[in-house]
């Protein structure tokens, strides 16, 4: 077992955003992540190191409002704490695109039992499989994970995304069930291509999540059909800082099982 600090970045504009940021080493150098459980594969910025690496490949990716295509190229490692994975294609990004980050992907994640304690500021990495998690952890080819949100009478299958500052949901999804949802205002921001949008704020009721009652919090509304268009698994929200932050969560990547338990509000 060891634990990995994580920096809790919150946002100047939105009082229950955040950004969750980890140190680690790119061949040897080292560099500051978006930790993004959201994203199928680690991220760098165009650098005077990155520059000089050449392009294996492109590929399409997506954002929540926008598709782009991406650069791969190859490095010899990525470190962070006991992960460590070589020979590892990344996606390069020019640092002057806008809102891009160096994003430390589930690439790394998925191969090891992960704690996720934003409370104590902590990844930990633990044994698997692990005793404690006791749900089955629905992944999909990408390695997103899901897991279900239960209301008294809705139901909705959500992301588990660290690399969200706020917590998206499905204008469809808001439109079924109104009730859930009270207006708060507007918000702008920018998704993982760079686009930039002004979204809806609404503070949403409290899910159960994984048997534990979570409290009300804000969200952002966002057409999310183009990206679902593209997945297997279609999802009704991603879940972000306000979410995750209430709760102690544990994900066994490779033994594709989960559990959760509830902090205490302060």
């Amino acid at each position: 077992m060891q634990d990995i600090p994580l920096i809790i970045a919150p946002d100047p504009d939105e009082s229950e955003a955040a950004e969750v940021l980890i140190d680690a080493t790119v061949d040897g150098r080292p560099r500051r992540f978006l930790l993004d459980t959201g994203a199928a594969r680690s991220q760098l910025l165009t650098d005077p190191h990155t520059a000089g690496l050449a392009t294996v490949r492109t590929e399409a990716s997506y954002g929540a409002v926008a598709e782009t295509s991406n650069e791969l190229v190859c490095i010899s490692e990525l470190a962070v704490g006991p992960l460590h994975a070589q020979d590892l294609e990344v996606v390069r990004v020019a640092a002057a695109q806008p809102g891009a980050r160096d994003l430390l992907g589930m690439d790394i994640l998925a191969s090891a039992c992960c704690r996720f304690d934003l409370a104590h500021q902590q990844l930990r990495i633990e044994a698997s499989p692990h005793p404690d998690a006791a749900l089955p952890l629905v992944m999909d080819e990408r390695k997103h994970c899901y897991v279900e949100l239960d209301w008294t009478d809705a139901q909705a299958q959500a992301c588990f995304d660290t690399g969200a500052g706020l917590t998206i949901v499905d204008q469809t999804f808001i439109d079924k069930h109104p009730r859930l949802f009270e207006p708060a205002g507007t918000s702008t921001g920018t998704d993982a291509t760079g686009a930039s949008f002004q979204t809806p704020i609404f503070l949403m009721t409290g899910p159960v999540i994984g048997g534990a009652q979570f409290t009300a919090h804000t969200v952002a509304a966002i057409d999310l059909s183009p990206v679902n268009a593209t997945l297997d698994l279609p999802m009704d929200l991603i879940l972000g800082y306000p979410t995750i932050r209430q709760a102690n969560w544990l994900f066994d990547f490779p033994a594709r099982r989960w559990s959760l338990s509830r902090i205490a509000p302060s």
